[in-house]
């Protein structure tokens, strides 16, 4: 991790430490790297030998139960989210003045921010990469961060792109065993995404925090969008809600990937 990790979200905008301390209910109660309340996430294996009508039914359960599932044998190559990884850090592990060449701006709406700066208080303890999953906007902005530098243009454009491409298979592919565990017709979901760009990227780094009882990389929410596919590292920090009243923190499992049905399709 890079020295200017820690104060990264303190230089973008000159904020100070008091502005990211969340009010007390958002305080957390279970610690990061608690794991053992509540059981684990349902898991689901996309492992070809599995009989897809058991997939499905397993899906919509889990589904209906909690909101979410783990994703294993999920059929993304080890080598595509590897590199997707690599290429991640190396941008957050550039200093300051670098990263903001790639800022959120009126000719990229999307793109790096330390913190978010959509939210007024409360802010979350994180530096964001978000994009829509265009080539032409991974391009665009990959170009604004690395310039002439062609090697690392190349190599972060493509790690990117990549993994977008995977991404999107892999959910195209849930949406179709969710439709078909609840007897939809198999496009009953996924005929409604015909239109290009309606995915998106978010990429979150948490930085060594000095208060981490009152400041929160990303507070309580729910996802407004149909499906989040959620690639961990192995920190810890993801808490899910079960039956509305108690928090579950999600034990980091190297290659699978935690699935949240969002508002949408809920």
């Amino acid at each position: 991790m890079s020295a200017n990790a820690h104060d990264s979200v303190l230089l973008q905008s000159n904020l100070g430490i008091e502005d990211f301390v969340w009010d007390v209910e958002e305080w957390p109660s279970v610690k990061h790297d608690d794991f053992s309340g509540g059981g684990d996430l349902p898991v689901i294996s996309l492992n070809a030998g599995e009989d897809i009508e058991v997939i499905s039914k397993k899906m919509v359960e889990a589904s209906e139960e909690w909101g979410f599932f783990r994703l294993v044998n999920h059929g993304v190559s080890r080598e595509v989210i590897e590199r997707f990884e690599e290429q991640c850090m190396g941008l957050f592990d550039l200093p300051m003045t670098h990263k903001m060449k790639g800022c959120r701006s009126n000719s990229l709406p999307l793109g790096y921010s330390a913190s978010n700066p959509d939210y007024v208080q409360n802010l979350p303890w994180a530096e964001i990469l978000q994009l829509l999953q265009s080539p032409q906007q991974v391009l665009e902005f990959s170009r604004k961060i690395w310039g002439d530098q062609e090697q690392h243009h190349k190599l972060f454009s493509q790690a990117l792109i990549d993994y977008m491409s995977a991404l999107e298979n892999l959910g195209i592919k849930l949406l179709q065993l969710l439709a078909r565990g609840l007897h939809l017709p198999t496009d009953f979901f996924t005929r409604h995404f015909q239109e290009k760009e309606s995915n998106m990227l978010r990429v979150n780094r948490y930085p060594p925090c000095p208060d981490p009882q009152k400041i929160l990389g990303l507070g309580s929410h729910t996802d407004p969008h149909t499906l989040t596919i959620l690639l961990q590292d192995q920190v810890g920090g993801l808490q899910v809600l079960k039956d509305d009243r108690c928090w579950v923190g999600v034990r980091p499992i190297p290659n699978s990937f935690v699935v949240n049905t969002g508002d949408t399709l809920q």
